[in-house]
C-alpha cells in the first residue's frame, strides 16, 4: 500500500473519532442541561412548596379582618359645628380623618390618584403581577421589596397593618397580598377607592382627602380644582416631606399667613400627575398644562397657627360637656367618653355663632381696649354671648390671646362680682319679695337695725322703684361703712337712682331689710353655684359684704353671670346654658340632644320693672359706655375692692353678656368699671343681630303710677282709701253705708293684717 494512502486512511480515521468525540460531548453537554433543568426546577419546586407552606403559615397567622366593618377599625376625628352648620373644629388625638362617601369624591381627585398610583386599577384583582415581578427581582438584587403595591395593596397597608406598613419584608407583603385578596373579594371596586382615599396619610396629620382638602385649600372635597386635586395625589408617595404646608419655613416655602409657609417641594410630582392624567385620557393637555401652577397660587390653608385661634375656650368647654353628657347617658367612664369623642368620628352641633366670636375674640386682642394694671401690665379678659331666649352660648372667650389645647378657661373660672352682683341679690330680689308679700296681702315688716338716721322710713308698704333711699353715713360695728367708690354721701335717692349710681350705702340698706337668706336663695335661684350659706363656716356669703357689695367667697364666672342677666329680659326665666344643640355618630345617629329647660326666678312683672330699671342705669347712669345704637341696652357694672376686677354684666332683647377684665394674680387696676361697659358696647355694636329683636311688652301685673312701675298692689295707696287710676280692676269694694262701720272695719282689718304679717315674716325668717 502506498503511504500515501495510509495516511489517507489515518486522516479519514481521525476525523471520525472526532466527530464521534464531538458527538459525545454534545450529547453530554445536552445530558448536563437537562439535568441542570431539572435541578432548577426541582429547586423551583422545592422553594415554591417551602414559599408556599410559609405564605400558608403565615396567611393562617395573620388575623382576621372584616372588610364591610373598614371604618370601625379606624380613628375618625370628631367635628365641631357652628349654628350655621359649618366646621369650626376638628378634634382628634393623632389622626385627622374624616370620612366622605364615593358620589361626593370628585372625578377628577379619583382619577388623579389612579392615573399617579395604580393605573389598571379597575381591571385588576388586587395584585400588579407585572411590577410584583419587578420587585421580587429587585428583592434579589438590593435586599428589600417595594414598589409592587397596587391601590388595593396599600389600603390593606394603611388599615390593617399600621404598625409594620413601613418594614419592607415578604411576610409583609404576603400579610398584603391576602388582605388585598379578601378586599377585592367582599368590596366593590368603588367602595375600594372610596376607602383608600378615606385612609390614606397626606401629610400634616391629615388622614383622608377630605381632612386634606379643609387643612390645605379651607374647602369642602367637592369644591376641589384640578390643581388642587393633583397635588393631594402627588403627595402619599412621601407625605411628611411632600406635606403641602409646613410651619417652618425653608428653601422650597414661601408665607401664606403668620406661622404657616406652602410648601411646594412635590410640584415635579405633581405636574407628572397632570401629565398622566392626561396619558389616561381623564383630561385634555391643554387642561393639563393649565393646571400646572406654583403652589401657592392656588393653596389656601383653613388651618391657623394656636395663637390665633379664636374658638380654642369654647372647643375645650365644649368637649368637657359631651363628654361628662355620654357619662351620664350611657355609663361611660371619663376615659371612655374622651376616647369617644377623640377617635370616633362624632359630629357635634353647637350653638356658637361664628360672627359674634371672632368680633368678641378680635376685640380681646387689642391692647388699646384696655386698662394698665398698677404695675403697668395689661390685664386679662373673659366674654360669653348667650341667647336671651334659650341659653345658647353664642361666644366663649376665656382669655385675650389663647395659645394651645386646654387652656385656663376664665369665662368659667370664678372672680368676685363687686357691684354686679346687687341687681340679683339686692335690687331683683327686693321687688320678688315685695310681689310676693303683696300677693299673700302682707306688708314689709322693716327692721330698724340702728346703723343710721333712715331706720325704716321712707321706703313705703313695700320696696319698690320709688322707695326712698338715703344715701348717708352708716356706722356698723363701731365703724363707718360702706363706702360709696366716690367717698362721698349724696342724701335722699330712690331705689332706681341708687342703682344707677351704684350706691353702696342704698344697696346694703335694702340689702338688709330683704335678709340674708332671702338674697342667698335670689342668688341661688339665678344660677350662681358656689355661694356659701353654711353660717357655720368661717368663711360663708351669708352677709351684707356679700350678698350686697359681692365680696363672695368663691364668686361667680362670666358664663353664669350671662345666663343670670339674661333673665331680665326673658320675663324672669332662668334657661340652662348649653354648648350643642344634639351629637351624631358617625352614621348620622343621635347620640345627646339638649332639652332646653327653663324655670322662673322672678315674677313676669318684676323681672319686666328690673329690665326697665338696668336699661336706665345705661342710659342715666354710670354705664353710658354700654349703650348701643339703634337698641337700648341695661346692665350693670362692678368693681371689686382694690380694683382686682372690674365687670359689666348686661342685655339686648336677643343677647345678654357678661365681661370681666381683670387679672390671676390679683394686681391692681388702675381704672374701675367704665371701661369694661364701653368694651361691652364696643363689642355689641358690631354685632348686626344684636340690634333685631324687642323687649317683651309690659306684662298686665304691672302699673305705671307717678312715672314709676309697679307690680299690681305694690303701688302706693293700693289697697287703702283708693285705687290708682291705672288700675284697670272691676272688682272694686262697695261703698260704706255708715261711716262708723268703715272706721270700725278699717280698724279690724289694719290690725288683723298687721297681725298675720309678723306671724308670716317670722315664720320667713324660720
Amino acid at each position: 500500500m502506498a503511504r500515501s494512502d495510509r495516511y489517507g486512511q489515518i486522516e479519514e480515521s481521525e476525523k471520525a473519532y472526532n466527530k464521534i468525540r464531538k458527538k459525545s460531548k454534545k450529547k453530554k453537554k445536552r445530558g448536563c442541561l437537562k439535568a441542570l433543568i431539572m435541578l432548577i426546577i426541582i429547586v423551583g419546586l422545592i422553594c415554591c412548596a417551602i414559599g408556599g407552606i410559609y405564605a400558608a403559615i403565615t396567611i393562617s397567622q395573620a388575623p382576621a379582618i372584616n372588610p364591610k366593618t373598614m371604618y370601625e377599625s379606624l380613628n375618625l376625628s370628631t367635628y365641631i359645628y357652628d349654628n350655621k352648620d359649618k366646621v369650626i373644629e376638628s378634634v382628634y388625638y393623632d389622626e385627622n380623618r374624616r370620612i366622605c362617601h364615593y358620589e361626593d369624591l370628585p372625578e377628577n381627585l379619583k382619577n388623579a390618584f389612579i392615573a399617579i398610583e395604580d393605573k389598571t386599577f379597575w381591571k385588576h384583582h388586587g395584585f400588579n403581577f407585572k411590577r410584583m415581578g419587578g420587585a421580587v427581582l429587585q428583592s434579589v438584587t438590593s435586599g428589600g421589596i417595594s414598589g409592587t403595591s397596587t391601590i388595593t395593596q396599600q389600603l390593606a397597608r394603611n388599615v390593617y397593618l399600621a404598625d409594620i406598613k413601613s418594614e419592607r419584608s415578604i411576610k409583609r407583603k404576603i400579610i398584603e397580598m391576602y388582605y388585598a385578596y379578601v378586599i377585592e373579594r367582599e368590596l366593590s371596586k368603588e367602595e375600594i377607592l372610596e376607602s383608600y382615599l378615606n385612609t390614606i396619610y397626606l401629610g400634616y396629620g391629615c388622614y383622608g382627602v377630605t381632612s386634606a382638602s379643609k387643612t390645605y385649600f379651607g374647602v369642602d372635597i367637592g369644591d376641589l380644582s384640578l390643581e388642587q386635586c393633583a397635588a393631594l395625589a402627588a403627595l402619599p408617595q412621601a407625605p411628611d416631606t411632600y406635606a403641602l404646608i409646613k410651619s417652618e419655613k425653608d428653601e422650597y416655602c414661601t408665607k401664606v399667613k403668620k406661622g404657616i409657609y406652602a410648601n411646594d417641594i412635590s410640584r415635579d410630582r405633581r405636574e407628572l400627575c397632570l401629565d398622566l392624567m392626561a396619558d389616561q385620557e381623564f383630561i385634555s393637555e391643554n387642561e393639563a398644562d393649565a393646571a400646572k401652577k406654583p403652589l401657592v397660587d392656588f393653596i389656601k390653608p383653613g388651618v391657623s397657627t394656636a395663637s390665633n385661634t379664636s374658638t380654642s375656650y369654647f372647643k375645650d368647654y365644649v368637649i368637657d360637656q359631651v363628654a361628662k353628657d355620654l357619662m351620664n347617658e350611657y355609663g361611660k367612664s371619663e376615659q371612655e367618653a374622651l376616647n369617644m369623642i377623640y377617635t370616633k368620628g362624632l359630629k357635634i352641633h353647637s350653638t356658637l355663632d361664628s360672627k359674634i366670636q371672632k368680633v368678641v375674640a378680635k376685640e380681646l386682642k387689642k391692647d388699646s381696649n384696655f386698662p394698665n394694671t398698677a404695675k403697668g401690665k395689661k390685664p386679662e379678659a373673659a366674654m360669653v354671648v348667650v341667647s336671651v331666649k334659650n341659653g345658647a352660648i353664642r361666644a366663649m372667650a376665656g382669655g385675650r390671646k389663647p395659645d394651645g389645647e386646654q387652656l385656663y378657661n376664665r369665662a368659667t373660672a370664678t372672680r368676685q362680682p363687686g357691684s354686679s352682683i346687687k341687681p340679683l341679690a339686692v335690687y331683683g330680689a327686693a321687688l320678688q319679695k315685695s310681689f310676693e308679700l303683696a300677693e299673700k296681702g302682707h306688708r314689709w315688716d322693716y327692721v330698724n337695725y340702728g346703723y343710721d338716721k333712715q331706720g325704716t322710713s321712707g321706703y313705703g308698704s313695700y320696696i319698690t322703684a320709688s322707695s326712698r333711699v338715703n344715701d348717708e353715713k352708716m356706722v356698723v360695728n363701731g365703724k363707718v361703712w360702706p363706702y360709696n367708690s366716690n367717698g362721698a354721701f349724696t342724701g335722699k335717692n330712690t331705689f332706681r337712682t341708687a342703682i344707677q349710681q351704684s350706691i353702696n350705702t342704698c344697696a346694703v340698706k335694702i340689702q338688709l331689710q330683704v335678709g340674708n337668706q332671702y338674697s342667698a336663695d335670689m342668688v341661688q335661684r339665678f344660677g350662681i353655684s358656689l355661694l356659701v350659706t353654711d353660717t357655720s363656716k368661717a368663711a360663708n356669703d351669708m352677709n351684707a359684704a356679700s350678698l350686697a357689695l359681692g365680696g363672695l367667697t368663691y364668686g361667680v364666672s362670666p358664663l353664669e353671670m350671662a345666663l343670670a342677666y339674661s333673665v331680665f329680659p326673658n320675663g324672669g326665666k332662668l334657661n340652662e346654658g348649653h354648648c350643642y344643640t344634639y351629637v351624631e355618630d358617625r352614621d348620622g345617629k343621635v347620640l345627646l340632644e339638649h332639652k332646653n329647660t327653663a324655670k322662673e326666678v322672678l315674677d313676669p312683672g318684676v323681672a319686666w320693672i328690673m329690665t326697665d330699671v338696668l336699661k336706665s342705669v345705661v342710659s342715666r347712669g354710670i354705664a353710658g359706655g354700654a349703650s348701643l345704637s339703634g337698641i337700648q341696652s341695661g346692665g350693670k357694672t362692678g368693681t371689686t375692692q382694690d380694683q382686682f376686677d372690674i365687670w359689666f354684666d348686661g342685655f339686648t332683647p336677643r343677647y345678654a353678656a357678661s365681661l370681666w377684665i381683670g387679672t390671676d394674680q390679683n394686681v391692681p387696676l388702675t381704672t374701675m368699671s367704665g371701661p369694661a361697659a364701653s368694651l361691652w358696647g364696643k363689642i355689641m355694636n358690631q354685632i348686626p343681630k344684636v340690634k333685631k329683636g324687642k323687649y317683651k311688652s309690659m306684662p298686665s301685673d304691672v302699673v305705671k303710677l307717678g312715672g314709676e312701675y309697679y307690680t299690681m298692689g305694690t303701688q302706693p295707696g293700693y289697697g287703702e282709701n283708693e285705687l290708682p287710676e291705672s288700675d284697670t280692676r272691676t272688682d272694686k269694694p262697695d261703698e260704706p253705708t255708715k261711716k262708723k262701720d268703715e272706721k270700725s272695719d278699717k280698724k279690724d282689718k289694719k290690725s288683723n293684717i298687721k297681725e298675720k304679717v309678723k306671724k308670716d315674716v317670722k315664720k320667713a325668717k324660720k
